[in-house]
């Protein structure tokens, strides 16, 4: 198990923070279940160092040699770890609001498949009035007027056409 050489940052590797939390739950739960413990911590070996657990306030540190030098004897220091159990939580919970917006946004698109019985308690459950698609007459009068409006820019180009073909250019423009 490979430890980041910064621990004041929070692990980044959430399997690691997993095998650790179990390692060192385990240590508790068998100093609970009856084997005397020695003293306030239990530490568990991780490479390089060791995770030191505080069995009363269950904060969770890095301890690592001071020195880099594997020959000197010296100093430890201790460095707190991120709290692996409260970020969990966190994002569990801000998965479930994701879900939940995710859910709510296909619901506004109807993107779910689920059809009401009756297509206006639909619109009226979504929010600013839904989504309503054009009748068959509103359709025929859309595509009346783009047909008109078309015919009009087909004569005005045969008209400045013809214009030009005779060499009078463009009138009224």
């Amino acid at each position: 198990m490979a430890i980041h050489a910064d621990h004041s940052k929070r692990f980044r590797n959430p399997l690691m923070a997993l095998a650790l939390v179990s390692a060192t739950t385990v240590a508790a739960a068998s100093i609970a279940v009856g084997q005397e413990r020695s003293g306030r911590f239990v530490m568990n070996p991780v490479d390089g160092g060791f995770a030191r657990l505080d069995t009363e306030t269950g904060a969770m540190s890095i301890c690592k040699p001071q020195s880099k030098d594997p020959t000197a004897s010296g100093q430890w220091s201790c460095q707190p770890m991120g709290d692996v159990v409260a970020d969990s939580r966190k994002l569990e919970a801000e998965n479930k609001e994701l879900r939940a917006e995710i859910r709510r946004m296909e619901d506004l698109l109807d993107l779910n498949g689920d059809k009401p019985k009756d297509g206006d308690k639909q619109a009226e459950r979504r929010p600013g009035g839904g989504f309503n698609l054009p009748s068959e007459q509103e359709v025929d009068r859309a595509l009346s007027y783009m047909e008109r409006m078309v015919k009009k820019f087909h004569d005005t180009m045969k008209r400045l056409e013809s214009e030009t073909r005779k060499g009078d250019g463009p009138k009224g423009i």
